[in-house]
């Protein structure tokens, strides 16, 4: 299994971006920093929430 590439020289080879040119890559990167910030403001929230109720 290792060295089974059927690639037998690298001359010539080149590399295929997605999203080049395109604002594509800058909006996946806002969905992701969205996807990791919104739990961590739901959870504090949650956390004052529970504190209060709870009291001191």
């Amino acid at each position: 299994m290792i060295n089974s590439s059927p690639i037998d020289a690298w001359e010539g080879a080149g590399a295929f971006f997605n999203f080049a040119g395109s604002g594509g890559a800058i909006f996946w990167f806002l969905v992701m920093c969205a996807l990791c910030i919104v739990p961590l403001v739901v959870s504090l929230r949650a956390e004052n929430a529970a504190e209060e109720e709870h009291g001191r």
